[in-house]
């Protein structure tokens, strides 16, 4: 299984509408085929969010990041990030 994190900064003013664009793809992408869990958190210092998303392969994962929702929701919030968001990709076995 793929286990990614996404952390994304925003300026504080910028980041309700940030989640506003999460929340409004979320279930799209919960429903895609291969995606097991996708969840958003608010940063404690205010100024970011993290995305926790488990794919069943990098395929699936892959597919999402070549998809309508996923270039809408770049579009949204690329204009409202303060820095490049980091992305991490990790290979995980259920214990």
């Amino acid at each position: 299984m793929k286990l990614i994190t996404v952390e994304a900064a925003f300026a504080t003013a910028d980041l309700d509408a940030a989640i506003d664009l999460f929340s409004s793809q979320a279930d799209e992408v919960r429903n895609m085929n291969g995606c097991k869990h996708y969840a958003l958190y608010r940063k404690p210092s205010g100024d970011g969010l993290a995305i926790l998303q488990h794919w069943a392969t990098m395929d699936a994962f892959d597919a999402y990041r070549a998809s309508d929702v996923f270039a809408k929701l770049g579009a949204g919030l690329r204009p409202l990030m303060s820095a490049p968001p980091v992305t991490v990709v990790a290979e995980v076995d259920t214990i």
